[in-house]
């Protein structure tokens, strides 16, 4: 999945939008989302997600 067609410059910010589907679950969850560019000094970024689903 891409987040965006487009890029950016330098500076410029963006929106990446995780979604997790958290029908018929409780309790806590910890996903990741790996988002990779074109930077030499980091080329891949994992993002951690974490939530707590209640009733």
């Amino acid at each position: 999945m891409m987040a965006s067609l487009s890029r950016l410059k330098p500076g410029e910010k963006g929106k990446i939008i995780a979604k997790i589907d958290i029908k018929g679950r409780v309790g806590s969850i910890s996903k990741s989302v790996r988002v990779f560019s074109n930077d030499p000094k980091r080329p891949a970024v994992t993002l951690g997600l974490k939530a707590l689903i209640r009733q």
